[in-house]
């Protein structure tokens, strides 16, 4: 199918889940109505998830057992670590944009989606992700071992990874990460797809945390990380592997994993558990809120030198 013509947008919004219900569309809808006529939005899950009827006609559905058939995959699930095949095949249902987002439905953005795409707008980057890094920047990250590439066609000190339950790649990316998988390149998409897109030497950017890859302007911007030689995402900061977020402290910042409630205040078997559960996500949320903090002061800092430095010059 091709929707991009001389009037449509050139970005398409891939917003993924595996379940639905009203706070998942209260975000999805967030991301249609803040985005406007910025890219053409739609819902991509797995066949058999309860999507509304209202919704099935911005829905692409994938059967992950058909997009495995005849390629190398990591494990037999889609989660963790085989997403880029879903990637793949949104792609090829809907092949007329320049940019994809792909966008998990535990993802939030604490202002308005416009802010994080206006600021972007003008970097041509084939991959825009979170937490950018090489392996000998973080040799211990758990899933470089899953990176098996043919005929060792890249060296592993040119290997990357990135964290993405937010991100945009380009057609031209998508398409290089398809010749890597006919190629027979397996591993964990967070490695294979930066891997793969600098193999074709293509560009490169952080969407705004601390690594080398930020630019200047958008360091610390979007979101907080605090880099070690083991991955930096899996605990301090707001885009990070765990833990659950349970509230947010910064404006116009990415925040992942923020999941659905399990209960409302319509539920009738709210317990002891329950509220125990849930004060302990809360104090162990704010701890790890806390560690990165400093990167506002951090970003400051940043943004004085930048002043000095052109008032020197």
């Amino acid at each position: 199918m091709h929707f991009h013509d001389s009037k449509s947008p050139q970005q398409a919004l891939a917003f993924f889940t595996h379940i639905y219900n009203s706070q998942i569309e209260r975000r999805y809808r967030k991301l249609t109505i803040e985005l406007g006529e910025r890219v053409h939005p739609f819902i991509l899950a797995e066949v058999g998830t309860p999507i509304p009827k209202n919704r099935l006609g911005e829905t692409h559905f994938f059967d992950f057992n058909r997009l495995r058939s005849g390629v190398n995959t990591f494990g037999d699930r889609v989660i963790p670590g085989n997403e880029h095949l879903v990637a793949l095949d949104f792609y090829r249902n809907y092949p007329g944009f320049e940019y994809y987002w792909f966008i998990e439905y535990d993802v939030v953005f604490s202002g308005n989606w416009a802010v994080l795409l206006d600021a972007v707008r003008n970097d041509s980057s084939d991959l825009l992700a979170g937490h950018i890094r090489s392996l000998p920047e973080e040799p211990k990250w758990v899933w470089w071992d899953s990176l098996n590439i043919p005929d060792g066609a890249l060296p592993r000190s040119s290997w990357l990874r990135a964290f993405c339950p937010v991100y945009r790649i380009s057609r031209q990316g998508l398409k290089a990460v398809e010749d890597c998988v006919r190629a027979g390149w397996t591993g964990h998409f967070e490695a294979l797809i930066p891997t793969a897109i600098r193999s074709a030497s293509l560009s490169i950017s952080d969407i705004g945390g601390d690594g080398a890859r930020t630019p200047g302007e958008r360091r610390h911007r979007f979101y907080s990380s605090r880099s070690f030689n083991a991955g930096a995402s899996h605990r301090a900061g707001t885009l990070r592997h765990r833990p659950t977020h349970a509230f947010r402290l910064r404006r116009n910042a990415i925040f992942h994993p923020v999941k659905p409630s399990s209960w409302t205040s319509q539920d009738k078997t709210l317990n002891v558990s329950s509220v125990q559960g849930a004060l302990l996500r809360c104090l162990v949320s704010s701890h790890y809120n806390l560690l990165c903090l400093w990167s506002l002061f951090d970003r400051k800092l940043s943004k004085l030198a930048r002043v000095v430095s052109q008032k020197r010059i």
